[in-house]
């Protein structure tokens, strides 16, 4: 093919030679050959814009045949390609010929990179479908964006919640940190570089052996994360809290690689932790204090008490043989038993606070220790109408702490003179073969089954005006005894469905 033959070659002989005048040689069969197995859609328009020539690509992405596209503009074939760009682009490259390159778009979704060249009396377009590769930049760029956005809010979430995160690579050195990671430790500005020993020298002295023991141990165990809670201190000499959680990433052979983590600030959650403590301390002082000072005039009243009893049996003279006086030395006597309790009760809850329930377990006679108790209570539950019912089988001896136990009965029978309605209280005292059980059972409106593990917590009733009343120690206190003895102790309804049962078993 001669140089003076492939120009004219795309036209097949249509366009007009301008240097020979005469007909256009023959088309040169092997230029037909590659434009009809090229990738780019070729044209070649005459001096209006008409097709003189195309190929099999550019049919297929102008959806027309070529017959039709041949002799026509390619708008005029394909009317939604007008007013596009690719129009208007050639018609200004057939006003005014020069080579150009641009892009366009054909619909509803195909891009072109154009080249347009001028060739004598024709302008040769080829057209490149770079669909792929757009769609590739545009989703790349979407990407991008929607990263930078999610950077962007990841670090409003991170300076929000006084966190940052860090990766250290092993292999190379190289420290990340994203931004307020410095801010953590003090430095109002990032800092140029952060290592390993800045990290170390802002330490607390307590804090930094325990820290350096986890960072050292990644290099001789297989650990594969870990957590540091430790203090630091920064420039204006405050101290702060943070906790570091970290990853290990390995290789094949388990030597740690990279190590990344998140670092949060837990100065606020500390310092609120302290005070809780700090609160609880104090609450527990009082109850402790309070007991030990309502315990004094309770002593001094007993002892009165008892003074009295003694002047009366010495003397029958005296007016303390009045029934009226009597009586209410004996209501004063309830009281003061039942005060007693109360404030044993609030004692007990400060030392089980701290660990110091003590027991003083020696041997003894459960038997007669529940018919004194029950006797002592019969006066207290005939004065409330209260029918007072006990059933002991005898001689159950063993070891358990003879006060601590007597407490135990003494809070489960004034609950259930409280809490029976003025309905008969029963108690029964059996063996088992594992040792003894201790039943204290009333008839009142009994305890809903939802509330049957819970009124065992420390400040906690049955809901209700029902059984409204007291504290809520009483049987938090009972079941801290009955375990401090290896025993259990449960409520279950009363026979047919009436009243509760309170049921403690015990070894001997």
């Amino acid at each position: 093919m001669s140089a003076s033959s492939v120009p004219n070659a795309p036209g097949s002989g249509q366009a007009t030679s301008s240097d020979s005048g005469g007909p256009p040689p023959p088309t040169d069969e092997r230029l037909r050959l590659l434009l009809s197995h090229m990738n780019e859609a070729f044209l070649s328009l005459d001096s209006r814009g008409r097709v003189l020539d195309c190929n099999a690509r550019a049919v297929s992405l102008l959806g027309v045949d070529a017959e039709r596209l041949r002799g026509q503009a390619p708008w005029s074939a394909v009317p939604a390609l007008a007013g596009r760009t690719l129009h208007e682009r050639l018609l200004a490259a057939l006003e005014a010929p020069r080579p150009t390159r641009f892009l366009a778009s054909l619909p509803p979704r195909v891009w072109l990179e154009v080249s347009v060249i001028p060739v004598r009396e024709e302008l040769w377009v080829l057209a490149t479908d770079i669909t792929q590769r757009e769609e590739a930049e545009a989703l790349v760029e979407q990407t991008e964006k929607r990263f930078r956005l999610l950077g962007e809010r990841f670090q409003v979430a991170l300076d929000s919640a006084e966190m940052a995160v860090w990766e250290t690579n092993l292999i190379t050195g190289k420290v990340f940190r994203s931004e307020g990671h410095d801010r953590l430790y003090g430095y109002p500005e990032q800092l140029p570089e952060w290592t390993h020993e800045k990290f170390l020298a802002a330490l607390h002295p307590e804090d930094r052996p325990e820290v350096e023991a986890q960072v050292t141990g990644i290099f001789s165990n297989d650990v594969k994360s870990y957590t540091s809670t430790f203090r630091t201190r920064w420039s204006d000499g405050s101290w702060h809290w943070l906790t570091s959680r970290a990853r290990v990433l390995r290789d094949g052979e388990g030597r740690p690689m990279v190590v990344r983590g998140a670092i949060l600030d837990i100065t606020q959650l500390k310092e609120t932790e302290l005070a809780l403590q700090e609160a609880v301390r104090v609450r527990d002082d009082f109850l402790s204090l309070a007991s030990h000072e309502l315990k004094t005039p309770l002593t001094g009243l007993s002892l009165q008490m008892q003074l009295l009893r003694r002047l009366e049996a010495e003397n029958s003279s005296l007016p303390l043989e009045s029934s009226k006086v009597r009586a209410r030395l004996e209501a004063i006597d309830r009281s003061l038993r039942r005060l007693g309790l109360l404030v044993d009760n609030l004692l007990d809850v400060s030392r089980i606070r701290h660990g110091r329930l003590d027991f003083l377990f020696s041997t003894g006679d459960l038997s007669a220790l529940v018919s004194e108790v029950v006797a002592r209570t019969a006066d207290e539950a005939r004065l409330a109408g209260v029918s007072l019912i006990s059933h002991v089988e005898p001689s159950l001896v063993g070891r358990f702490d003879r006060l601590r136990l007597e407490q135990v009965l003494m809070n489960l029978l004034s609950n259930a003179l409280r809490h029976g309605g003025g309905n008969p209280v029963e108690v029964r005292l059996e063996r088992t073969p594992k040792g003894a059980r201790l039943v204290v059972r009333d008839e009142g409106p009994g305890i809903p089954e939802a509330d049957r593990e819970r009124i065992f917590a420390r400040f906690e009733q049955v809901r209700g005006a029902a059984r409204a009343g007291g504290l809520g120690l009483g049987l938090f206190i009972v079941r801290q005894i009955v375990e401090g003895h290896q025993g259990h102790v449960h409520v279950e309804p009363g026979p047919g469905g009436r009243g509760a049962a309170f049921v403690v078993e015990l070894p001997l």
